[in-house]
């Protein structure tokens, strides 16, 4: 390239489910040159070293690669530790070995119902918050969540809600 010459832009695309942000970058550095997300600190801190200081922990049940991804680079991006299952037959594994300060969950999961889910928690811990994310608008019936949020999602709502969710979350051993 010669001097003067504006670097090569590429556009690179990041797709969650709720939107669609695009970006500018620069070829030859890789770096934004512009870019519509909006600027964000992370509400946990990156030094973990502090024990009493550790991020939260957080069981994401969902069977869609997609948007288990999107939700684990949102959470992890919150300083949120993130443990991911597809099925109700993983997250009854992983709530049996882990503690956990929130779980989000799906309801449509492909070898069960996310609501046998919800009432095993309810069973097993029932102060931990959890937060059906769903685009079904099935009545839980005698259960209860924190919080029911439809998809697509809106990501300020979403990470408010987790945040409101965790803070209310009685302290547990270290996670």
């Amino acid at each position: 390239m010669g001097h003067g010459m504006e670097p090569a832009v590429t556009q690179k695309v990041w797709r969650t489910p709720s939107q669609a942000i695009s970006c500018g970058l620069n070829s030859r550095t890789n770096s934004p040159l512009g870019t519509s997300r909006q600027a964000h600190t992370p509400v946990y801190g990156t030094n973990l070293g502090n024990k009493h200081q550790s991020a939260p922990k957080v069981l994401v049940v969902e069977d869609d690669p997609d948007i288990l991804m999107a939700l684990q680079d949102l959470l992890e991006f919150e300083g949120i530790r993130v443990d991911c299952v597809q099925t109700c037959r993983q997250a009854f594994s992983s709530i049996e070995q882990n503690v956990y300060d929130a779980v989000l969950l799906d309801l449509g999961l492909p070898d069960g119902d996310g609501l046998s889910v919800l009432e095993k928690l309810h069973a097993s811990n029932p102060s931990l918050p959890v937060i059906v994310l769903t685009a079904s608008n099935r009545d839980l019936g005698p259960l209860r969540a924190y919080a029911r949020l439809a998809k697509p999602w809106n990501r300020q709502e979403l990470c408010a809600t987790l945040h409101r969710a965790i803070s209310t979350a009685p302290s547990s051993p270290e996670n």
